[in-house]
C-alpha cells in the first residue's frame, strides 16, 4: 500500500489545511482535463485516493494505525470525498465563487529585438513599434456605449454562476458552472461599444523608446513595467519584456 503522505508530499503531522493545499496544487497539474497524459491520469487517481483518506479524520486515523483506509470510489455513508473536492481543488474553496471582475490586469508581452555589436557593447537608445491592446478611447474602458451601464444578469441574478445537478458514480451531486449568459461576470452589457465590442480595449500600434544598457548579450531581457497589454475592461497593463539577440 502506498504511503499517502508521500503521495501528497506532506509530513505525517501535516494539518488538514496543509493536506488540502497539497491536493489542490497536485490536482491542478494532473487533472485529465488539464493534462491528458496517461501517466498524469494515473497519478491523479493516486493523489485523489490519498486525499480521500487523509482528509477524513476517521480514515486517516485508521491509516495511521496501519489500516487500509478505504477504497477510493466506495461512496456510501461516511465517505468524506466527492465531486465538490475536485471542484474545490480548481476554484480554491467551498461555497459560491461569485462573479468574476470585468476589469482585470493585462497580459505580459514578449518581443525579440536584434542589436548589433556596437549596441551590445556600448548600449544605445532604440525606438521600437509594438502592436498591443490599448484602452478604447470611445468608451474609456467601460465596454458600454454612451452612458449605459451593465445590468444584472437575469439568468444567474448577478452571481456569475449557475448550479446543476448531475448523476455520477458518487450519486447525485450539485456543481456550479460559470453562467453562459454573462460569461461569469454577473452582469450583461446591453449596449456594447461599437469600437471595442464591449471589451474595453482595442488593438493598435504604438512607438516606445527603449534604452539598451551597455554590456548586454544574447539571452538578456529588458523588462518595461506597465508597457504590455491593457487588461479587459481597461484594466492595468501588463509588462513588456524584450528578449535581446546580439548580431556579432
Amino acid at each position: 500500500m502506498a504511503d499517502f503522505y508521500d503521495v501528497l508530499g506532506v509530513e505525517r503531522n501535516a494539518s488538514s489545511d496543509e493536506i488540502k493545499r497539497a491536493y489542490r496544487k497536485l490536482a491542478r497539474e494532473l487533472h485529465p482535463d488539464v493534462n491528458p497524459d496517461p501517466v498524469a491520469q494515473n497519478r491523479f487517481k493516486e493523489v485523489t485516493e490519498a486525499y480521500e483518506v487523509l482528509s477524513d479524520p476517521n480514515k486517516r486515523s485508521n491509516f495511521d494505525r496501519g489500516g487500509q483506509g478505504f477504497n477510493f470510489g466506495a461512496g456510501g455513508a461516511g465517505g468524506g470525498f466527492g465531486f465538490g473536492d475536485i471542484m474545490d481543488a480548481f476554484f480554491g474553496g467551498g461555497g459560491s465563487r461569485g462573479p468574476r471582475p470585468r476589469v482585470r490586469r493585462g497580459q505580459d508581452a514578449l518581443i525579440r529585438i536584434e542589436i548589433d555589436l556596437m549596441e551590445a557593447t556600448f548600449g544605445s537608445d532604440r525606438e521600437i513599434t509594438v502592436e498591443t491592446a490599448l484602452v478604447c478611447t470611445k468608451c474609456t474602458g467601460s465596454g458600454s456605449s454612451g452612458s449605459t451601464q451593465p445590468s444584472k444578469c437575469p439568468i444567474c441574478q448577478g452571481r456569475g454562476e449557475v448550479q446543476q445537478v448531475t448523476r455520477s458514480v458518487l450519486g447525485q451531486v450539485m456543481s456550479s458552472r460559470p453562467c453562459a449568459n454573462c460569461q461569469g461576470f454577473g452582469s450583461v452589457i446591453t449596449d456594447p461599444c461599437r469600437e471595442c465590442a464591449g471589451d474595453g480595449r482595442v488593438r493598435s500600434r504604438r512607438t516606445l523608446n527603449v534604452q539598451i544598457p551597455a554590456g548586454v548579450e544574447t539571452g538578456n531581457r529588458i523588462q518595461m513595467s506597465g508597457q504590455g497589454e491593457v487588461g479587459p475592461g481597461g484594466g492595468p497593463a501588463g509588462d513588456l519584456k524584450l528578449a535581446l539577440k546580439a548580431e556579432l
